[in-house]
């Protein structure tokens, strides 16, 4: 069997495929290529029986088409919003992800963001190196515990989080319209109902939804008024948060403070109004630890050899 590994050119995740290459060497050829888009690849490449797809190549329609035995895909990753389901599907493409590999390594950077933005660490830092010890020069801060904290998404991350700033004696609450009756019991957090409750009723809202058609540009303009003096943080996916609209709202002071992993465009540098000292920025990082990013790759390989072999997975993206 052949199954090609598929990283961008910029910001590579996999520089040498030989852990992939240790698990499948006893069943499958594994071949890594760095591009920008599929057609890219040798002709060769195009014959593969699966493929493990990194997040910044897409696998739209028209690169899928390209490929002529392809069985299998397996994201790399949680979201999987680069690649399309329903033609892979048509195809009779299986798709999977890795849902758990950093579960417990983006809670806790989105507690670390927050903590970072809410006791202003980054300005506190300067004040020193500035060679003052005024605390004053701080400004205000507020305190963790009396917060309300609002949680957009309350699957295995969200769920984490909401853990993690309860611990901190935060009153929690979360939105999420595909999750049954009974879990705002079961985890002893508030339910908001609609989008707009739960911004309405948060002083900081933290995102952790998938990014698909419905919660593309979930925060907008509208979303962004209604979030004026409070803190935003975005560890999930940058398409959730509109970046015209968040632009508009930086350049007006809307946000007492805002914290990004990611961005609707990773490709190039932020635009100048999101580099104010009220943003607390990292480069796409909370997913990262030396061992989460070993046990995603392991897990990704793990996975398309079953889907290979059996044509299941517990992780098939239905």
């Amino acid at each position: 069997m052949k199954i090609i590994i598929l990283d961008s050119l910029h910001n590579a995740y996999v520089t040498h495929p030989d852990l992939e290459r240790h698990y499948l060497q006893d069943h499958a050829k594994i071949t890594l290529y760095h591009v920008e888009n599929v057609s890219q690849l040798p002709s060769d490449a195009l014959n593969c029986d699966a493929i493990i797809s990194w997040h910044l190549v897409p696998l739209d329609r028209e690169a899928l088409a390209r490929f002529s035995r392809c069985r299998a895909i397996v994201r790399a990753a949680v979201g999987f919003d680069n690649i399309d389901l329903a033609y892979a599907r048509s195809r009779q493409m299986l798709v999977a992800n890795v849902p758990d590999y950093g579960t417990d390594e983006v809670a806790d950077h989105t507690l670390a963001m927050a903590l970072g933005m809410l006791r202003k660490v980054k300005l506190a830092d300067r004040v020193v190196r500035n060679g003052s010890w005024d605390w004053r020069e701080v400004g205000s801060l507020p305190r963790l515990a009396e917060l309300r904290v609002g949680i957009v998404g309350l699957g295995r991350i969200g769920t984490a989080v909401a853990q993690r700033f309860k611990a901190f004696g935060c009153d929690v609450a979360f939105h999420d319209p595909h999750l049954g009756s009974g879990w705002e019991k079961s985890l002893r957090l508030r339910r908001c109902e609609s989008l707009h409750e739960l911004l309405d009723y948060a002083d900081l809202v933290s995102l952790h939804a998938p990014l698909t058609a419905e919660t593309r540009y979930l925060i907008s303009h509208d979303g962004l008024r209604r979030l004026e003096g409070k803190y935003l943080i975005n560890t999930a996916r940058g398409g959730l948060i509109d970046p015209d609209a968040l632009d508009t709202a930086l350049q007006q002071r809307t946000l007492r403070g805002l914290a990004l992993d990611v961005h609707a465009d990773e490709t190039r540098p932020p635009s100048a109004a999101l580099l104010g000292d009220e943003v607390l920025w990292s480069p796409h990082v909370a997913f990262y630890s030396d061992s989460a990013l070993s046990e995603l790759r392991i897990k990704a390989a793990r996975c398309a050899l079953q889907l290979l072999i059996s044509g299941w997975h517990r992780n098939l993206i239905q």
